[in-house]
């Protein structure tokens, strides 16, 4: 085999297999998905995402307000689905976790409908830990006035870090 076609591989093998998740992050890991997962996946029950890895999956835009910004930001990321599907999760209780170990747990049946992001993008700037990032799960409040209630923004954890799925 021509050496100079050698360092092409790994692109074309991660083309080949859009499916699967990377197996190892190439820069600092923004995001821990652990719990109920495929057991068939050699992830030993955890999914290491680092941003580009966050940016790879389809991207949405959410205009909303919420209690914490004074108007409507553009927040961009991949829906929480996107993201569950990837790492091939099986359970309806999701917990998410903040950097300062804040957690909050939720009901995936209460709020899929509403196809909440983990936004890394506030008003087309990446969001940085001291703006509330690097990932914010944000709900489009403004679209679904039923979510202005502190049951659902009290949801809307930032500086998420690592999410649990369960039964």
């Amino acid at each position: 085999m021509n050496m100079r076609y050698l360092g092409l591989l790994p692109l074309l093998l991660s083309l080949a297999l859009p499916g699967m998740a990377q197996a190892t992050p190439q820069g600092p890991v923004i995001l821990k998905v652990t719990g109920n997962l495929d057991p068939a996946d050699p992830a030993d029950g955890e999914v290491l995402f680092d941003m580009a890895m966050i940016q790879a999956l389809p991207q949405h835009e959410v205009v909303t307000s919420n209690p914490w910004v004074d108007k409507p930001h553009k927040y961009v990321g991949p829906k929480l689905a996107d993201v569950l599907t990837e790492v091939k999760a099986n359970g309806k209780s999701i917990t998410l976790t903040a950097l300062n170990s804040f957690q909050i747990r939720i009901n995936w049946d209460k709020v899929k409908q509403y196809d909440p992001i983990l936004a890394w993008q506030d008003d087309g700037m990446t969001m940085r830990v001291r703006d509330k990032g690097p990932l914010w799960f944000i709900l489009p409040l403004d679209p679904h006035p039923e979510l202005r209630r502190s049951e659902f923004t009290d949801m809307m954890i930032w500086q998420l870090s690592a999410i649990d799925i369960q039964q």
